[in-house]
């Protein structure tokens, strides 16, 4: 079962190249997403049944995060997303990320763009960031989870 608005694991790159299309960082920031999408959701393949859980969509993202991303992020990056796309981020309800994957990567792009530091050119160094970064010290996920997520799924990135 593919869940938060794929229908194909496949999607989870063109989602992620339209994005980064847009608010930059290359390949290696659609490698990022992707892996992320691996470690959260295995690619929209595991979703959460949790009633009011605490992560939304392909990317799991919390709370907090969301509210901090959408509220923090540079008006050129929301004026590019709405331009591009026909979507005002400040306009979203967090919930949507549960049924737009091409929402859900625009914010998890912007969550990152807002984290010190470059991302990682390997992937061992991806994995360390998005633990930092992404998942932080109070998050289940590990290095190793993120690793063999990604091993199960590099074939569709």
């Amino acid at each position: 079962m593919i869940g938060y608005g794929i229908s194909n694991i496949r999607q989870v790159k063109l989602f992620a190249q339209a994005v980064c299309e847009i608010l930059g960082g290359g390949d290696n920031a659609v490698r990022l997403l992707c892996e992320t999408a691996a470690a959260e959701t295995q690619c929209g393949t595991a979703v959460d049944r949790t009633p009011n859980g605490a992560g939304r969509g392909l990317f799991q993202c919390d709370k907090s995060p969301f509210t901090d991303t959408v509220t923090r992020a540079k008006q050129s990056d929301i004026d590019a997303l709405k331009t591009a796309f026909g979507f005002d981020l400040r306009e979203i309800d967090w919930a949507t990320l549960n049924y737009s994957p091409l929402i859900a990567a625009a914010v998890c792009r912007l969550h990152y763009k807002l984290r010190p530091g470059s991302i990682p050119l390997d992937l061992k160094g991806r994995a360390e960031y998005w633990k930092k970064q992404y998942n932080s010290v109070l998050g289940a996920g590990t290095v190793g989870h993120y690793l063999e997520s990604v091993a199960r799924f590099e074939m569709y990135f």
